[in-house]
């Protein structure tokens, strides 16, 4: 039997986060399962299959009966399986609730029955949905969500937290704005898709140019789950913000970093109804596990920029 203390479940590991985090915890000798749908193909994660410590299934988080199989000697779940963003939500409501909540909810208790030691959640930011211009959100900050996707993600860490307990821990992550460069990079995201529509069209278009939102990299949101893999917990249950207190920024400014970057570029500033505004404290993550951030927003644009270049 293969030691359990290194046996990691990533569910949607075939995606934006997962592919990379799954490479920095490959290389640490952890043993990872990758549960994935595979809705946009297994493309990112073609590379692992070839290393004796990978294994991919091919699955829903809700088949309670793969689920029995395959959490067998599992220590610790990395849980990103999800449909992410407000669009997506809203188009598919009662599928989104139905795999976001009642498959995180059917996965825990699981995981608990079937003594997996740590379960860690990605949650985000958008919980906080629209915060007046002088505050700064900490995890204690009254939760004030305006899109279904970040009504979802209450809702499950409201349900993580009844079922956390002294032998099975929770840790929800409530990561900031993704951007940058992964095995499955995004478009959908602020920072990429300016640069993407930077250099396609020499023409950006911004909405909502005051409303502030934090960023992380997707190498970063990799390096913290890293962390959260080796950290011994005391606590059933914890909540920390995802992301760094230096990179939070309104649209306006990222543009004003992506001109520094790329020069002729037009701009049209549009307003929209999409109200959400949030500036983020991330201290208590950068104090309890001794973080600093690797990537900019800056270096973020670099790097995007000359991938779409390159092809």
């Amino acid at each position: 039997m293969k030691n359990k203390k290194n046996k990691i479940l990533i569910t949607g590991g075939a995606g934006y986060i997962g592919s990379l985090l799954i490479e920095k915890l490959l290389k640490k000798g952890f043993e990872i399962i990758c549960l994935d749908i595979f809705i946009y193909g297994d493309s990112a994660i073609k590379q692992f299959y070839s290393n004796k410590n990978f294994q991919s299934v091919k699955g829903d988080i809700r088949d309670k009966k793969l689920l029995k199989r395959i959490l067998i000697d599992v220590k610790t779940i990395i849980h990103l399986a999800a449909i992410v963003g407000d669009k997506p939500c809203q188009i598919i409501p009662k599928q989104s609730t139905d795999i976001n909540v009642n498959g995180t909810k059917i996965l825990a208790q699981l995981a608990k029955k079937n003594k997996v030691e740590k379960l860690i959640y990605a949650s985000t930011c958008s919980n906080y949905g629209i915060i007046k211009m002088h505050q700064i959100a900490n995890e204690k900050t009254k939760l004030n969500p305006v899109s279904l996707y970040a009504k979802q993600k209450i809702k499950t860490e409201n349900l993580l937290k009844k079922i956390s307990s002294k032998k099975f821990k929770i840790i929800s992550f409530r990561f900031g704005t993704a951007f940058g460069i992964s095995h499955r990079t995004r478009f959908d995201l602020t920072v990429n898709s300016l640069a993407f529509e930077a250099i396609r069209y020499k023409k950006i278009e911004v909405y909502a140019k005051n409303t502030y939102r934090p960023y992380v990299h997707v190498r970063d949101i990799a390096a913290i789950l890293k962390v959260a893999v080796n950290k011994n917990f005391s606590n059933n249950f914890y909540i920390f913000n995802g992301g760094f207190t230096s990179q939070n920024y309104t649209k306006e400014q990222l543009v004003n970093i992506l001109k520094k970057v790329k020069q002729n570029i037009k701009m049209e500033y549009v307003e929209n109804n999409d109200r959400r505004s949030y500036k983020v404290n991330f201290k208590k993550l950068e104090n309890f596990f001794n973080l600093k951030p690797s990537m900019s927003v800056k270096k973020g644009f670099q790097e995007m920029i000359s991938a779409i270049k390159f092809g």
